[in-house]
This record gives C-alpha cells, structure tokens and sequence, in this order.
C-alpha cells in the first residue's frame, strides 16, 4: 500500500513537472519600463523580477528591456508594448506565445537540454513561428540573422525566411518574397541589363551611350 501511494506521488510529481511553467525574468532594462500585470496598476520593472502569464511590459522613448524567457532571451525595443501570454514546459516541448501590441522585438530563441521550442509571436495582422532561432520583427516586418522563420499574415499565407532573409505583410497580402525585399532595399531594378538576365528596351529612335544629349529649341518668331 505504501509503495502504491509513492508511486502515485512520483507520477503526481512527474505529471506537473511535465506541465510545469518556466520563468520569465527581467535581466536588465534601461529607461523607462513599466509592466501591468495581475496587480491591474503599471509599476516599474526591477532586474530579476518575475513575470507571470498575462503581464504586460511598455517601453518608453529611448527605453529597452531585456527578457529572459526560460533558455530564450527577448530584447524589447523602445515604444514597445508586449503581453506574455504563455510560457510552459510540457512534453518535452517549451511553448512560448507572445502579443505584440505595437513597437519592435529582438529575439533569441535558444533550446535548453532535452527541450525542443514552440515559439511564437503574434501582433495584430501576422505571426512569427520560429525554430531555434534569431529575429527582429515590428508585427508587420521580419528580419531573420539565424534560423528560419515562419511568417502568416490574417489571411492563413504564409513564408519562411531564412538568415539575411526579409519580407513582411500588411495582413492581407501574401507575405513578400525575400529576394524581391532585398533587391528593393537596394534599389535594384530587376530588369536593367545584367539583372536577372533581362534585356531592357530603350524607347524607339533613342541610343543610350552613357551621355547625356541636351536638345535646345529656339523661337525665333519672337525676334
């Protein structure tokens, strides 16, 4: 009997260690940084305090907060207003979801020992899912520095972006195409000569020597 009811404590013990959340710690900020959580009034971040699920974290002008969640590290950007809504270590797994309300994050998504990551941030017309990675993303706009990241707009369309990687959506077009953003960013034009081997045509009767002609017409009827 004795030894059943051990093992029923150890199976208790497992089951809610399998489920257990994981902390999510200030580790540093600078400026002016708030939380709201279940107190219902802003009060000023300290390093090392813990966030429970449902804070709330602002920034304010030229203020930065720096999360640790679990084994992953967030940087919070200025102007940024941020919700934790979960952070849990079920099955092997650490699920990790975020709102992003409004402003920009920095993440580094990191997979403790034995822990595989579901890490996801959502704002209000699109979703970041990534995998053992590193990003920057403003809700609308992505930026991948390592990893691969999957990017949804409202509309369920999806694209993955890889390191150096960009695209982004307004939440209802199909996220852009990486090589297309980066041209763009560059302001490269596809089809001028030598660019994706396409032929640009000039204007009938128009040589392009690499001058420039200036034509000047006289009136002389004013004479």
């Amino acid at each position: 009997m004795k030894k059943t009811g051990a093992l029923l404590v150890v199976l208790l013990l497992a089951a809610a260690l399998a489920g257990a959340q994981t902390q999510a710690r200030v580790r540093s900020s600078t400026g002016k940084v708030e939380i709201l959580g279940a107190q219902q009034a802003w009060v000023p971040v300290k390093p090392g305090m813990i966030l429970g699920l449902g804070t709330t974290i602002s920034t304010g002008f030229n203020s930065t907060a720096v999360l640790e969640l679990g084994a992953s590290v967030l940087q919070v950007k200025p102007l940024t207003r941020l919700r934790l809504n979960e952070l849990v270590a079920r099955e092997g797994t650490v699920t990790t979801d975020l709102f992003l309300q409004v402003g920009k994050i920095r993440a580094e998504v990191k997979s403790a020992e034995g822990l595989a990551q579901d890490f996801k941030v959502k704002s209000p017309v699109s979703t970041a899912a990534v995998r053992g990675t590193g990003f920057e993303y403003d809700g609308y706009e992505l930026y991948v520095f390592e990893g691969t990241v999957t990017y949804t707009n409202q509309t369920g369309q999806s694209r993955s972006y890889s390191p150096g990687e960009q695209g982004g959506s307004d939440g209802y077009d199909t996220p852009s195409d990486a090589e297309q953003e980066l041209l763009d960013d560059f302001g490269v034009n596809p089809y001028t000569p030598g660019a994706g081997n396409q032929v640009l045509v000039s204007p009938p009767h128009i040589t392009r020597t690499g001058t420039i002609t200036v034509i000047l017409q006289l009136d002389l009827r004013a004479q």
